[in-house]
């Protein structure tokens, strides 16, 4: 892997203004984590494939021998992946930082109308913060709730003997003596 980013937008085309050479970091204790994980997710496979040509061993010992591996090749994956989200980043900031207010005719290239015009650097979109309403399916109305006669009437039950207990005051209540 390089350790600089390309001067050139998706699809081949090279991008407008002078070729900005992002460098990127790589960080020697995030290194030294990604080799050091990888050697020991490979060193855990090499194990488990022990395990599994021992008189003991099972298929569950095969699956984690290619499983172990795999998780190895994931962090090396997600290491350069984070570098290179890093390094976006960086180039994206830069643009703006750098901006002086000349938005200039994009279809003029040094001045000259008869040349292509070269497109700006890729715009992002705006970041997605909340979920649209339409994408996922409605909830079913609450239905109106029809009277049901036999609750309404243990409600109302419940409700009386409530007041005529509050109507007694504490002489339905237990006393105790101590």
């Amino acid at each position: 892997m390089s350790d600089t980013l390309s001067n050139r937008t998706v699809g081949g085309d090279p991008a407008s203004g002078p070729p900005v050479s992002t460098k990127v970091r790589h960080r020697p204790s995030w290194i030294a984590f990604v080799v050091l994980g990888s050697i020991f997710c490979l060193g855990m496979g090499f194990w488990q494939l022990a395990r599994y040509q021992e008189a003991t061993g099972t298929v569950q010992n095969l699956g984690y021998t290619f499983m172990w591996p795999f998780l190895a090749g994931f962090l090396v994956y997600a290491y350069l992946k984070y570098v290179r989200l890093e390094a976006d980043e960086a180039e994206s900031a830069l643009p703006a930082a750098g901006a002086d207010g000349d938005e200039g005719d994009d279809d003029e290239v040094d001045g000259h109308p008869d040349a292509p015009p070269l497109r700006r650097g890729s715009r992002r979109q705006e970041i997605v913060t909340e979920i649209p309403a339409d994408l996922l399916p409605r909830r079913p109305a609450a239905e109106a709730r029809t009277g049901d006669e036999a609750l309404d009437a243990y409600n109302s039950y419940l409700a009386e003997l409530a007041r005529q207990d509050a109507a007694a005051g504490d002489r339905h209540q237990e006393r105790h003596t101590t």
